[in-house]
């Protein structure tokens, strides 16, 4: 006679099946829950992960440049950038103080004057905005298309940047990179936004190297996410390659103590 205790207790097979499904249920249910948390721009970030991770090709330069998404049959279209207006450009949204507004005009005209007395007004722009001053910067001056290597022709613009910088010392530097909306799609270059980074962190070791102080830096590349205009012709996208230098006071030091070099 056989003990009770001691029959072997077989799991029936069909136990397995449904847990698994339960698992896949929960996993569901949870992308479900995170998809409805996801904002538009989240979202299609996303989904444009998950078609370059499912494409045998990879993200390399085998991808069709205007795939987003290196594979699939559709274009995943970015959310329209937000543009630059003049407005924003030329005034500030907070109250300036007068004495700093006066600081900033005059260094602001001393920057125009020194491009135009080198003859580089045709490829430089300078503007203020509240307490920042812009310089802008035609891209193909810099550099050579779907390139971050500076041109020897650009030589002349930087000399005169490094001027300015020496003489404004308390002023930071904020380097920024912008481009087009044509896709680029290279080995050294996967997207607009690596090489836009890549032109403002070559910029930056630039002057680096000619004694501008670290500290006084940034530099950051925007791709084509902040255009000046519409990308819709030739013309408007050459005015949004360009390269931006702000200019901003630093806050720690006094108006009384600067520029007087």
């Amino acid at each position: 006679m056989s003990d009770p205790y001691f029959e072997d207790d077989e799991t029936p097979g069909w136990l397995f099946t449904y847990a698994d499904l339960m698992s896949l249920l929960l996993v569901f249910f949870i992308l479900l829950y995170s998809l409805s948390k996801m904002t538009e721009t989240t979202l299609i970030a996303a989904l444009s992960s998950i078609q370059i991770a499912l494409n045998s090709n990879g993200a390399l330069v085998r991808q069709n440049p205007e795939m987003y998404s290196g594979g699939g049959t559709e274009t995943i279209k970015p959310a329209e950038p937000q543009m630059a207006t003049n407005q924003e450009l030329t005034y500030a949204k907070d109250p300036i103080d007068e004495e700093v507004r006066e600081e900033v005009n005059e260094i602001a005209n001393d920057v125009a004057s020194r491009f135009m007395a080198n003859q580089l007004q045709n490829q430089v722009a300078v503007y203020e905005d509240g307490e920042k001053i812009t310089i802008r910067i035609d891209g193909a001056s810099l550099f050579e298309s779907g390139e971050a290597q500076i041109l020897y022709s650009a030589e002349p613009i930087y000399e005169t940047l490094l001027g300015i910088f020496n003489r404004y010392t308390d002023y930071n530097i904020n380097i920024k990179g912008h481009t087009d909306n044509i896709p680029i799609n290279t080995s050294r270059f996967p997207s607009n936004w690596e090489l836009s980074a890549i032109r403002a962190t070559t910029t930056l070791r630039y002057f680096l190297e000619n004694d501008i102080r670290a500290e006084r830096m940034t530099a950051t590349g925007y791709a084509d996410s902040i255009p000046l205009v519409p990308n819709t012709t030739p013309e408007n996208r050459a005015l949004n390659r360009r390269v931006e230098f702000v200019l901003q006071r630093d806050k720690d030091k006094p108006i009384s103590d600067s520029n007087n070099n």
